[in-house]
Order: C-alpha cells, then sequence, then structure tokens
C-alpha cells in the first residue's frame, strides 16, 4: 500500500520541434485539486486518489513556485517556465494584462495536432482559453461537482486539464485542515473517482495541486505552503513506486509532453520525472 509519510506584449510562439521524446504518443488528464496539502489525503483516507497513488509512481514532498498561488503556478505547472520566465505573478484574470507571454501544454499540443480541453472551476484560468490555447474549454463557477461532469463529457481528447476548486475555497474560509477543508478533501476524492473511472484505458493521470495553505491563506514559502503531492498512473508507470527524486510543479508539463509525444520548449525549466515510468528504454 501507499506510504504517506514523511509528509503584457504577444506570446512567445511554439518553435519548430526538438528533441522528440522516445515513447508512442498517448493521452494524459492532469487533475490539479487547488490547496490540497499531501497531509490532508493521510488524514481523510482518500481511497480514491490513493488507489491511483498505489497503482503509479508518487511523491508527497513535490513543491510548487514562489509565489505560491493559484495562477502562477498553475502557468508554472501548464507550461514548465518558472515564474520570473513567465512572468504572471498575479492571481486574478486582468485581460488588460495580455496573454500568457510562453508555450503552454495546451499552445503546443495543438501545433503538433493534438486535442485538447480544459476543464477549471476559477475565472483566472480564462488565460489557457484565449488565442492558440486549448480547443476547449469550460470554466464554473459551481464548483468540483460541475467542473467534474465537464471533465467527464471530454474525457476522449488527447490533453484533459481538470481543475477542482472546492478544497481551496474552503481553506480560505475556514481554514487549512478544519473539518470543513478535509470535508472537501474528501469530495474532491470521490470528483477523482469519477474522473479516472471515465478515463479511457490509456491515458496516463497526473495528480497534484498549485499549492497548500496554512490557517486561511497561502502564498509564502513556508513548507505548508510549498508543498504539494505529485501522482501518475498509467500505461507505462512503475505501481506502487514512492518517487526519490526532487519533483517541482513544473516537472509536471513535462512529464505530460513527455507522454504526449513532444518536447517542451527551448528555456523550460520542467524535466519528465522519468523515475516514475517502468521501462528504462523509455528514458532518453
Amino acid at each position: 500500500m501507499v506510504s504517506l509519510a514523511g509528509c503584457g506584449g504577444n506570446p512567445v510562439a511554439p518553435s519548430a520541434p526538438v528533441d522528440v521524446p522516445s515513447v508512442a504518443p498517448g493521452k494524459v488528464a492532469i487533475i490539479s485539486i487547488d490547496g490540497l496539502r499531501p497531509d490532508a489525503l493521510l488524514t481523510v483516507g482518500a481511497p480514491n486518489i490513493l488507489a491511483l497513488a498505489d497503482r503509479g509512481a508518487y511523491s508527497w514532498q513535490a513543491q510548487t513556485v514562489m509565489p505560491s498561488t493559484t495562477l502562477p503556478s498553475h502557468i508554472s505547472m501548464l507550461s514548465g517556465f518558472t515564474p520570473d520566465v513567465h512572468g504572471v505573478v498575479w492571481d486574478d484574470y486582468i485581460k488588460e494584462r495580455g496573454p500568457i507571454l510562453v508555450p503552454t501544454l495546451f499552445s503546443v499540443a495543438r501545433s503538433y495536432r493534438r486535442r485538447s480541453a480544459v476543464m477549471a472551476g476559477k475565472p483566472k484560468f480564462t488565460y489557457f482559453c484565449e488565442g492558440g490555447g486549448s480547443d476547449v474549454c469550460a470554466i464554473t463557477s459551481n464548483g468540483d461537482d460541475e467542473v467534474t461532469s465537464g471533465a467527464v463529457s471530454n474525457r476522449a481528447v488527447d490533453l484533459l486539464f481538470v481543475h477542482l476548486p472546492d478544497v481551496d475555497v474552503n481553506g480560505h474560509r475556514t481554514g487549512w485542515m478544519s473539518d470543513a477543508y478535509l470535508t472537501a478533501v474528501r469530495r474532491a476524492d470521490l470528483a477523482v473517482g469519477r474522473i479516472v473511472s471515465s478515463l479511457p484505458a490509456d491515458t496516463t493521470v497526473i495528480l497534484s495541486a498549485d499549492h497548500g495553505g496554512h490557517l486561511s491563506e497561502h502564498g509564502s514559502s513556508q513548507a505548508s505552503d510549498m508543498t504539494i503531492p505529485w501522482i501518475i498512473a498509467g500505461p507505462r508507470i512503475a505501481q506502487g513506486r514512492r518517487l526519490s527524486s526532487a519533483i517541482r510543479t513544473v516537472d509536471t508539463a513535462a512529464t505530460a509532453a513527455y507522454v504526449l509525444g513532444f518536447p517542451l520548449q527551448p528555456g523550460a525549466a520542467g524535466r519528465p520525472v522519468l523515475e516514475a515510468f517502468a521501462t528504462p528504454n523509455l528514458a532518453r
């Protein structure tokens, strides 16, 4: 079983393909549970999330970026670039500030004719829907249930991104690790079970978070804000492997691109988490 111990300008267009990964292209679903601390999984049990880890590879010590807030973290998660490069340090959708200035997984996938979908629970994710962003985009303010329904309806795309907002919402309302927060974690676990069970069998699932939290806030460099879970499961992934390598949220983009069969753009900080793969010859 899984161990939980130790707990402004124009966008850059994707450049010519370089260093194409040596794996057959597959499908990827990235599930981000906003504000999820790894120790919350131990507290509530989270059977669906822990089952995903049990049939895949995982770390409870992955790290997000500074500022440890939703929009900067997700842009890093979904592009492989750190905030000092992608430039987004604010945490709201501000149209006047222009589009994301680095290629995202969605824009690169489009250049490889791979279809993508974004299902998200906060308006700030509109950034991923503009210009050359995701092919399908649904932003709702009605919480995890509606996001989950949208994800199930769009499960057959090559790249599916799902953002579940309610854990973070309850962290701000009543505090991280409060009863309401932990109840939201349990409900998010049910949503994960529903999403994962609907996916095609050849889909690789990456589950993570944008940040943790403390008291009723986040955004600092302290461990409770920076430490996030990171789980990957799928056809080529080792089963029940606790990862020893240091994992950063930018590695989510790199690992997803690796499975999808295309590289990130030059200058990206993310690297594929090759330790998670079962077969050594999948490494470059």
